[in-house]
């Protein structure tokens, strides 16, 4: 049995119980463990102010430095490519070359995908749930709500856009949202009907009281009143698991950085407590006035997809040999930005954009998807993700109902006739 002197542990009971009181499920931790065998995890990346895609989608000339007529291409850059896969190489973006080179067979690339819209609202609408109707959870969502886990903290969000729709219950918002009130028993204090928020008492004596009273109760009790105490064991030992291990996983604190709060998002996983999370990208992605940063930005996203891939595949997985047999990755931004520079050097809003979505179940070194030298979406075949005259543009909802499916769920249930991304899928 665990030890029952750990730091805070009233404080962490106090948050199960505050969870209960937000509607957040706190069942036993070892029926919660048989409930998520082999349940993929979904981490996605969103870069807020519509992103410039030509780095994922680069159109250069067969010399693989000049180019095309339609595009211009950020200066001092070239083609880089491994495999099936290419990006625009350059000095300010060495991690790109390293990412691909290492982590390639493990991504696939979707080009042309058809947001919809030129507009930062309606556009992330439809990236985040197909559509354009307010009553449809987004996509981390839709898995977290109807998976057969039955998780804490479903959907955590420690930044980027967040749609509910009618499954509220299953967001859980990070850093100055409820995750570290969760955490500190603070929560219980931000119903409509608070509760009292216990100060930190003498730890050894007070944590085995508490524990061994719950013990002695549930001893007497029988039926339900037996299966509820020993509901209330279990979460004691939850508490004391979240608190001994805070510090292992960052739940202490969510962290500056898009790599930390990855990491913690990945430990979340691994410890059953949520199968979905947002991060925010950093940086200045609505490049009206000037595109210089946008390959150093480049750099710093995939240097540290760099480390968190390297993280997955290093980590022992929940449910699997590693967290990369588990965890999948989605890289979204709401818009494309226009192929030519305008009068700043800059980029305008474009309805067509690229993603990343690598990991576990995913095809790798693969592209599906294309637009022409002029960025202008091309159909493709859904399958094999070639240009194909006989196909279909490839628009968000058909990535993000392949995303339901890679996940367990069924598409037609959630966003009926819609046609999946079925290529992105591995089969084996």
């Amino acid at each position: 049995m665990m030890k029952t002197n750990r730091r805070r542990l009233l404080s962490g009971a106090a948050a199960l119980f505050g969870a209960a009181q937000f509607g957040l499920n706190t069942s036993n931790h070892k029926a919660h463990a048989a409930t998520v065998k082999g349940e993929r995890k979904f981490l996605f990346f969103f870069a807020g102010g519509g992103w410039d895609a030509t780095p994922l989608d680069p159109k250069f000339a067969s010399d693989g430095v000049s180019p095309v007529g339609g595009t211009d291409m950020d200066p001092d850059t070239v083609l880089g490519s491994v495999g099936n896969l290419s990006w625009s190489s350059g000095d300010d973006r060495p991690e790109m070359d390293r990412f691909f080179t290492r982590w390639g067979n493990k991504v696939s690339l979707i080009r042309g995908v058809n947001v919809h819209s030129a507009g930062h609202e309606t556009g992330m609408q439809w990236m985040m749930t197909g559509t354009s109707a307010s009553q449809y959870p987004d996509w981390p969502t839709t898995l977290a709500a109807f998976g057969t886990g039955d998780y804490p903290m479903p959907h955590i969000v420690f930044g980027g856009p967040a749609y509910p729709g009618n499954q509220g219950a299953a967001l859980v918002r990070g850093g100055g949202g409820t995750l570290l009130n969760l955490i500190d028993g603070s929560i219980v204090g931000m119903s409509d009907v608070p509760g009292r928020v216990f100060p930190t008492p003498a730890d050894s004596m007070m944590d085995a009281f508490v524990y061994e009273q719950a013990a002695a109760f549930a001893a007497t009790r029988e039926g339900l009143g037996k299966t509820r105490a020993e509901d209330l064991l279990g979460n004691l030992e939850r508490a004391m698991e979240l608190e001994g291990r805070r510090f292992e996983a960052g739940l202490g604190d969510t962290g500056s950085g898009m790599l930390d709060q990855a990491v913690m998002a990945c430990e979340l996983f691994r410890l059953g407590l949520s199968r979905c999370a947002m991060i925010g990208i950093p940086g200045g992605w609505d490049t009206h006035g000037g595109n210089q940063n946008v390959g150093m930005q480049m750099n710093d996203l995939f240097g540290a997809l760099s480390q968190l891939f390297e993280v997955l595949a290093t980590t022992p997985g929940r449910d699997a040999p590693w967290l990369a047999d588990e965890v999948v990755i989605v890289l979204a931004s709401e818009l494309g930005r226009t192929p030519k520079f305008n009068g700043a050097m800059g980029r305008d809003h474009w309805p067509y954009t690229s993603m990343l979505v690598g990991g576990a179940g995913v095809r790798g070194n693969r592209v599906f998807g294309a637009t022409d030298e002029s960025f202008i979406a091309l159909p493709s075949n859904y399958e094999s993700g070639a240009p194909d005259d006989n196909g279909e543009i490839i628009g968000t909802e058909n990535v993000g109902t392949a995303l339901l499916k890679l996940g367990g769920l069924d598409p037609e249930r959630h966003l009926p006739g819609v046609r999946p991304l079925d290529g992105l899928l591995r089969t084996s």
